[in-house]
């Protein structure tokens, strides 16, 4: 009975929590502002992701108790959580990038050192195992994979659903793998995203904030890290779950670069944000997404977790079609 009442809990604790950060946020001034590269047209505040991580830290509190989570992978799935706290401040007020970032590396590596013993990607025949995985490959894509989800809350909605549907599809994948650890914190995190969903749909009456994009991003490669660990779900079925987000940041950024642009500076240059702009509808855009994600990604990444060896395949499958519309949305160009 405890599971059955369990995550309908959270979703409410979630929705009452992100309520009381939304009132605190607009008492002590906690906006963000419109301006030529926001996607929003009044003051709205932000900050919203402190229900998600809350939420989060319950149901994982609950898998230590409940499944008996060993504590170095109970440790290596907090390390999220500095990034959540400079997130708060950072929407506080504004911290440096290199502190920011200088953080997430910390947490980056942490994470790899407390798992011991990753086993082997696979890339088709080939092997990226050892030190090369462990302390570059990983904690690189852990610190993108952070800062991209932060790169695509730009929208009302998106990040959320987007959220909400990985940790639905992971929940599902990991059932399937026996997981019932893994599977209880990604259905926790489902029921926290959504709680928040209910102030963030559009028309969003709250942000998420980089409290909560930071930490989702880096919070779903923790789980798929030690998922991967557990054998339990291929780390090619969480890329291409995350497929929409990883292309449309990675795309963006990639042609700014080339454009030799300053990568820091804020802009309105993402194919969602085109989208919503041709659209005129956030709503559209998240629908769209999700869309994609459920008919097209989720079938290809329970393929990939049947056959990880052919993982790489899979993947290839979902990302080129993306990698298609991300050019035809002129991802990495200002919009005219």
């Amino acid at each position: 009975m405890l599971e059955f009442y369990f995550f309908p809990f959270v979703f409410l604790f979630a929705v009452a929590v992100t309520g009381v950060v939304r009132t605190h946020a607009i008492r002590s001034r906690m906006l963000a502002l419109p301006s030529h590269r926001s996607s929003h047209e009044v003051p709205t505040p932000v900050g919203g992701g402190v229900a998600i991580v809350l939420a989060y830290l319950i149901c994982l509190a609950a898998a230590i108790l409940t499944f008996g989570l060993q504590w170095q992978h109970a440790l290596l799935l907090t390390m999220s959580l500095p990034v959540a706290i400079a997130g708060y401040l950072d929407d506080r007020r504004q911290l440096g990038a290199g502190l920011r970032l200088s953080v997430q590396l910390l947490c980056a590596f942490s994470a790899v050192y407390l798992a011991e013993g990753i086993p082997a990607l696979h890339l088709g025949d080939l092997q990226i195992q050892g030190v090369w995985l462990q302390w570059f490959v990983l904690p690189l894509a852990l610190v993108w994979l952070c800062n991209l989800y932060n790169f695509m809350d730009g929208i009302d909605g998106l990040a959320g659903s987007e959220a909400a549907f990985v940790c639905l599809a992971a929940a599902i994948l990991l059932v399937l793998g026996n997981d019932l650890t893994l599977a209880w914190l990604c259905l926790g995190l489902f029921a926290g995203a959504s709680g928040f969903l209910v102030w963030n749909w559009s028309p969003a009456r709250l942000f998420m904030g980089d409290v909560g994009s930071g930490f989702l991003g880096l919070t779903l490669g923790l789980v798929a890290l030690v998922a991967h660990h557990h054998g339990s779900m291929s780390l090619w079925s969480w890329v291409i779950l995350l497929a929409s987000f990883m292309v449309d940041a990675t795309f963006t950024l990639v042609r700014r670069l080339l454009r030799r642009e300053n990568v820091t500076q804020a802009h309105r240059q993402h194919a969602y944000q085109h989208a919503a702009m041709r659209l005129a509808s956030h709503r559209k855009v998240c629908l769209t997404v999700l869309s994609i994600n459920v008919i097209w990604l989720f079938p290809l990444a329970a393929l990939a977790n049947l056959h990880p060896e052919h993982g790489v395949y899979f993947a290839a499958m979902a990302i080129v079609p993306l990698l298609v519309l991300a050019y035809r949305l002129d991802a990495g160009r200002e919009s005219l």
